[in-house]
């Protein structure tokens, strides 16, 4: 399931969550533990930590890494997970539930996937669930005062479709990050119409 920017909705039938600075990943204790991130990336060997998660679950979430203020911190994470630096701890944020011993549960809305997933939650000291608030717009105040990244609002009744852009996320203008991520969009969008300009010039052909 994937996310899609928009400003914080209103009306009944939303809940809110923050959104975490961290690498996004489906996490597998199904058969031994199997970690992947948004791009299939097979992240397992980087975070051996997660074998504490209880077996029999697939769980959408995001790996994160924490500063002394307990406030996610991305330097952090580069460090720990593409440097190896296992010195640094890591957790993961569980947000939705997508299998339970052997059960597809994405059919459900989120309200149940939620339900299911706090009643047999277990906390380790690798994982946490992450809260979930009624009030975007007071949360979206507080994470800017605390200058966090931002929130997601997700319908109850919503089922879970991969792929999907079915979540909005609420980016805090004054995230320290920001800057950098609107350039490499740009960036990205450059290099996106330089090669269709190649693929449709008669040199290309």
């Amino acid at each position: 399931m994937l996310l899609r920017p928009g400003p914080v909705p209103t009306g009944e039938g939303w809940a809110f969550e923050l959104k975490y600075d961290g690498f996004r990943a489906i996490v597998s204790s199904e058969d031994g533990l199997q970690v992947r991130s948004r791009r299939a990336w097979n992240m397992t060997e980087h975070v051996p930590e997660l074998r504490e998660l209880p077996p029999g679950l697939v769980l959408d979430g995001e790996l994160v890494a924490l500063n002394d203020h307990g406030a996610p911190h991305w330097p952090l994470l580069v460090e720990r997970v593409l440097q190896r630096n296992t010195a640094i701890p890591i957790t993961f944020f569980a947000f939705d539930l997508l299998r339970v011993d052997g059960h597809d549960v994405t059919v459900n809305a989120w309200s149940q996937r939620r339900t299911l997933l706090d009643g047999i939650w277990r906390e380790c000291r690798c994982a946490r669930l992450a809260d979930v608030f009624d009030d975007g717009h007071v949360l979206f105040d507080a994470v800017v005062r605390h200058g966090l990244e931002g929130i997601v609002a997700k319908r109850k009744a919503s089922i879970y479709r991969a792929g999907y852009r079915g979540w909005t996320k609420v980016k805090n203008p004054a995230y320290w990050r920001r800057e950098s991520e609107i350039e490499l969009m740009w960036r990205r969008r450059e290099r996106v119409a330089v090669l269709a300009t190649k693929r449709g010039s008669p040199a290309a052909s």
